[in-house]
């Protein structure tokens, strides 16, 4: 190869790594990790019409959000599945945010869900949180992490059958007390805090028939919003 094509082959090579760069620190990542209520359960099209990709759809073309969402994901390390399993997809994704919805799941046990062992474990949420929360600050991109209080539980759902309401019943409690310790984790931590929870609960028009859990399109995109509002008028 002849030195002038050295040369501008060279400077092609640092002209695109240039541009690269650039365009990272123009793009901002949301990785959203979270269980099925992050992933878009009981939709249609999901890819489409979930939070994160409503949220996506409020932020524009200066962000770029990831789903991570795994259906019966917990926090807890002992949940099968967990978040953990998740995290060195989250490294990969080089997050400038990181927005976390969970909980849910680890109210079931003790009688709920059928055979699942979630509450069994219910001390140790707060310490693996607080460990979520440390491993996440310590990734390259020193992401700004929010923890969310989960969607409710809403029993006033159309169409929820009596062995339902009695499991949400049991859980919805659970969940209340899971929140508090979520509020310590965020405080602890100094990291955000998203309420979810409160802004849904009692509004059976967001949520899906029969299931009271899992938002409809109108909950998922209200759920989009309250994200939305806090990424961007923080």
């Amino acid at each position: 190869m002849s030195p002038l094509r050295r040369t501008s082959l060279l400077f092609l090579i640092i002209l695109c790594c240039a541009f690269s760069a650039g365009k990272r620190a123009d793009v901002k990542i949301v990785t959203c990790l979270g269980d099925s209520i992050t992933y878009g359960a009981r939709l249609e099209d999901p890819d489409a019409d979930s939070y994160p990709a409503q949220l996506q759809n409020m932020l524009g073309d200066e962000y770029r959000v990831l789903n991570m969402g795994v259906g019966g994901a917990t926090l807890l390390r002992k949940g099968k599945p967990t978040v953990w399993a998740q995290l060195d997809k989250v490294e990969q994704s080089q997050p400038d945010h990181v927005i976390i919805s969970l909980g849910t799941n680890d109210t079931c046990g003790e009688g709920t869900c059928g055979d699942r062992k979630c509450w069994e474990y219910r001390e140790s949420f707060l310490a693996d949180y607080l460990d979520l929360i440390e491993g996440l600050q310590s990734l390259p991109s020193s992401p700004q992490i929010w923890l969310c209080a989960p969607s409710p539980m809403v029993l006033e759902t159309p169409g929820l059958k009596p062995e339902r309401v009695a499991g949400l019943n049991i859980r919805k409690p659970r969940l209340q007390k899971l929140i508090g310790l979520i509020k310590l984790a965020a405080k602890e931590s100094e990291v955000g805090f998203i309420d979810l929870n409160t802004p849904l609960d009692h509004h059976p028009e967001l949520f899906t028939v029969e299931d009271g859990v899992h938002p409809n399109l109108a909950g998922y995109q209200a759920i989009a919003l309250i994200v939305y509002d806090a990424i961007t008028k923080q």
